[in-house]
């Protein structure tokens, strides 16, 4: 892709060469809002449109490069924001807590759930002995009594 825009801009560069060289000697009236200008060259025309060209292309890349460094900039702070936020939740000691599946137990029972709470399970455990079995016979659980 860079090299297409090097050989176009070598082709743009040379075409307008060959129009300056094969006008010089042309003279064209040129009016400018109200003044008038009789006798003014051409290549001295397209010479100032190229310039302007050049001016208005670059303050359109300066302003289209500052808005993307503004945005780098901002989300570089939103990266750094949400690795601080990661490293200090990975270095947050482990809290006890239930498991997700954990029978509700009613307060009359609160010896019970202390130590369900002191000491949960490794895994979730599904169709252990204590609990009943699917009235729905279609219901294929797991019902080997493993963590899973």
């Amino acid at each position: 892709m860079r090299l297409l825009v090097i050989l176009m801009t070598f082709l743009l560069f040379f075409v307008i060469l060959g129009f300056l060289l094969t006008n010089m000697g042309t003279q064209v009236p040129v009016k400018v809002w109200t003044k008038d200008f009789p006798d003014v060259r051409l290549h001295n025309i397209v010479l100032i449109a190229i310039f302007c060209g050049i001016v208005y292309a670059s303050v359109i890349a300066i302003a289209e490069g500052a808005s993307i460094r503004i945005a780098n900039r901002r989300l570089k702070r939103e990266v750094h924001q949400l690795e601080t936020e990661l490293n200090y939740l990975r270095t947050q000691p482990a809290a006890p807590r239930a498991e997700p599946d954990a029978v509700a137990v009613a307060a009359h029972v609160r010896d019970e759930a202390e130590e369900v709470l002191e000491a949960p399970s490794s895994a979730p455990m599904y169709g252990s002995e204590g609990e009943d079995a699917s009235s729905d016979p279609d219901d294929d659980v797991y019902s080997g009594g493993r963590a899973v």
